[in-house]
């Protein structure tokens, strides 16, 4: 038999190193410049920070559907609120710092400033003022990125919606032979595409002045419904006959008390996988059509109600 030669054995050794990358100090040394997901929550690390700076440590967290960058620092730093900027890449996106009460710093991250994260390949905080001299401007490679921000997103949790009405589905409703008749069609054509039986269910949501809508949702297939596997579908009186005033893919579903339009109130959705922003659609005479994405803030709803009744 024969045996490896010195050469070989050396290649040998370089093999197994690849396969088992945590195991020398310099794939530990790599692994630390790299976004990090946590393994059940909503929140990455990310690698150290470059530059002049006494932040020691960050974390990007989600909760509620609100982003977060929390920024440990050296032992001493004492930094007020204040505000910076944060730049990914070209972009850069003005935010509100507040002092931890641990000592660190909390940056309310808005959501437009997510994918470009997710994309970027540096991000740098530029911060104003006392908190400059304080702390320092600090960079951070995005390399990982994409895969430890969408691992928070999903596990993200949803956003609070006690200010407005769930509109809540059953298989059991009154309406269910209604909801059958109006999407016989649907049903039909699903049974011919997939030969098999969309699931139907159904939510009455009524108004003031005797309006109101039946809300019809079929799931079967989402290479036949969308990404999410279901359409929803709702129908409001017209006469004898219904129609069709409201049309999405599949959603949480909430009515706005607060938002009322000709007698009907404003309809909110969440994505029905916690990811993205929620949208606001809006009566326009005639049906339910999309009006913008719900505000982040409970401040910034006020201010958009404020305006538009001036």
């Amino acid at each position: 038999m024969a045996t490896p030669s010195g050469r070989n054995v050396l290649r040998l050794s370089a093999a197994l190193a690849a396969l088992l990358p945590f195991a020398t100090p310099q794939a530990a040394a790599q692994g630390a410049d790299r976004w990090a997901a946590h393994e059940t929550e909503a929140r990455a690390s990310l690698p150290a920070a470059q530059g002049e700076t006494k932040v020691t440590g960050a974390t990007l967290s989600c909760e509620a559907q609100r982003w977060r960058l929390d920024l440990a620092l050296s032992e001493g730093t004492r930094p007020a609120a204040g505000g910076a900027v944060i730049e990914v890449d070209r972009r850069a996106f003005e935010v509100e710092v507040a002092a931890a009460a641990d000592g660190g710093l909390t940056l309310a991250l808005p959501r437009a400033a997510i994918e470009p994260l997710k994309d970027g390949i540096r991000m740098r905080l530029d911060f104003a003022g006392a908190l400059d001299e304080a702390v320092g401007d600090a960079a951070f490679a995005l390399r990982g990125s994409r895969i430890a921000i969408t691992a928070a997103q999903e596990r993200c949790s949803l956003r609070d919606m006690s200010a407005y009405t769930p509109v809540t589905f059953t298989p059991f409703s009154s309406y269910m032979a209604l909801a059958r008749e109006l999407r016989k069609d649907d049903i039909a054509g699903f049974r011919l595409s997939t030969a098999s039986e969309p699931t139907l269910v159904a939510a009455m949501a009524e108004f003031d002045g005797g309006r109101r809508v039946l809300f019809t949702r079929l799931c079967g297939s989402s290479w036949y419904y969308g990404a999410s596997g279901c359409n929803i579908t709702g129908f409001a009186p017209d006469g004898d006959n219904w129609r069709a005033v409201y049309d999405t893919e599949n959603v949480h579903l909430h009515t706005d008390p607060k938002a009322v339009t000709d007698g009907w109130p404003d309809i909110v959705t969440l994505p029905a996988r916690a990811q993205g922003p929620g949208l606001v659609w809006r009566w326009d005479g005639n049906a339910y059509a999309l009006k913008g994405e719900l505000p982040e803030e409970p401040e910034a709803e006020a201010g958009e109600e404020t305006a538009a009744q001036e």
